[in-house]
């Protein structure tokens, strides 16, 4: 189901920006929301929650990644069953301003269903979040991920 708006609290960004700016290598974070919220159609939805997952950066020749392990997944999803949530956003940093979804991040997405967004933030989120400048929005549609427009950020999303 689309999401006509999502809302997230100042809390949540502040926390997400802090997590960021914790290292000098790719970052990956989670938001949450409640599900009761999720199946209204054509009304905003909450961000409840930010998780920073337990997670191992690494490098290669072609570029640098953060891992996630299979466990640590599951029990975020617990989690989200036991608060009577789930994982609607991922959020993840790159170096340098290429905002752009990679095959990798393709192939380790964590969130994927359809509706759920994917979030690129540039220079490993040193800059704010609060107006999503620089940053690459993707919403999961039937096929694949695609490209927010600049207009369609700002219009979808909205801090308070």
């Amino acid at each position: 189901m689309k999401i006509s708006q999502w809302v997230i609290p100042l809390s949540i960004i502040a926390h997400t920006e802090k997590a960021f700016r914790g290292g000098k290598h790719e970052v990956f974070a989670i938001w949450t929301a409640d599900k009761s919220e999720l199946g209204l159609a054509n009304r905003p939805v909450s961000i409840s929650r930010c998780i920073i997952p337990k997670q191992t950066p690494g490098e290669t020749p072609t570029g640098v990644y953060v891992h996630i392990e299979g466990a640590e997944l599951q029990r975020i999803q617990l989690d989200n069953f036991d608060r009577s949530e789930r994982s609607v956003i991922q959020l993840h940093t790159h170096p340098g301003e290429d905002v752009n979804m990679s095959p990798l991040d393709r192939e380790w997405e964590v969130v994927r269903h359809v509706g759920a967004l994917s979030i690129i933030v540039p220079f490993y989120g040193q800059d704010s979040l609060m107006r999503f400048d620089g940053v690459n929005v993707y919403e999961r549609e039937e096929q694949d991920w695609r490209l927010w427009s600049r207009a369609e950020t700002a219009e979808r999303i909205k801090i308070i």
